[in-house]
């Protein structure tokens, strides 16, 4: 989905540098020196300073990664999962994804609780903002039972930039065969989603994978998320800042899970007993 105005956030906050006031030069012409006042340069607002500070760190972000051997690098150009690493006992991972300019993010790691209890802190949408990464707002706007819902999201991003939404619809899966329990989302249209002056992003998949470990006692939490902000972010930008989502979500869910007053949800309960993980 994209935003729902003709003309990005971005570029109407002045985060975009007016081209015709201050166009780039062709790349096989040599490079203008840089005006020796540390003052604003014509033609371009004051946030591009911003946009000035990324640049730099993304010039030091590609020296680092050209040290990297091409053997490293390859593996991440297909299917396969790309070890980013591992903090807390959490192994994030990222993976390029064909046609998509965003990458794809996994975190995996272990939860101190049971699978009901993880499960019901997951479809308690009212308290996700309480501790998912970056997430400010959510609600539900149309349910089709308490299991499979739309919900509508709002995110929050760095200074300056503009906050965004999402309208997902969410489900939960059974594999009793696995004994995996899979809460699923992606975005899509509804007429129940509010209009808003906010960027719409899209939610392109998304799965929490709780797996029962210690008879009950701990659970494997596998989130996966591939995300689009959508506006006229570079997806350099975004792809580095949503490598830590997989490491702070976990680490949040670990927290909110022994919460004074989180609730076990009685309808995840029933629906675990009948697929028998609780023999």
């Amino acid at each position: 989905m994209s935003g729902r105005g003709s003309v990005s956030d971005e570029r109407k906050a002045g985060y975009v540098c007016d081209p015709a006031a201050a166009p780039i030069p062709p790349t096989n012409s040599p490079t203008p020196s840089r005006p020796a006042t540390r003052g604003p340069v014509p033609g371009c607002r004051h946030e591009d300073l911003y946009w000035a500070a990324m640049m730099r760190l993304f010039c030091t972000t590609v020296v680092a990664v050209s040290a990297v051997p091409l053997a490293l690098l390859a593996g991440a150009q297909g299917d396969r999962w790309e070890l980013v690493g591992t903090k807390d006992d959490i192994v994030t991972y990222r993976r390029e994804v064909a046609g998509s300019p965003v990458i794809a993010i996994r975190g995996e790691g272990i939860v101190e609780a049971s699978i009901l209890r993880v499960a019901s802190v997951l479809l308690d949408t009212a308290r996700l903002p309480q501790w998912m990464d970056r997430l400010a707002e959510a609600r539900r706007i149309r349910a089709m039972s308490a299991r499979h819902y739309v919900e509508y999201d709002r995110a929050t991003t760095p200074f300056p930039l503009t906050d965004r939404d999402f309208v997902v619809e969410t489900w939960v899966e059974i594999d009793a065969a696995k004994k995996q329990m899979l809460l699923k989302a992606r975005s899509v249209t509804d007429a129940s989603a509010p209009v808003t002056g906010l960027v719409r992003g899209e939610v392109l998949s998304s799965t929490f994978t709780l797996v029962p470990l210690d008879h009950g006692r701990r659970t494997r939490v596998v989130a996966e998320v591939h995300t689009d902000p959508k506006g006229s972010l570079p997806k350099w930008l975004v792809n580095l800042v949503q490598k830590s989502w997989a490491h702070t979500t976990i680490m949040g869910l670990r927290s909110q899970v022994n919460k004074a007053g989180v609730p076990d949800d009685p309808e995840v309960k029933a629906l675990l007993e009948k697929a028998g993980f609780f023999e």
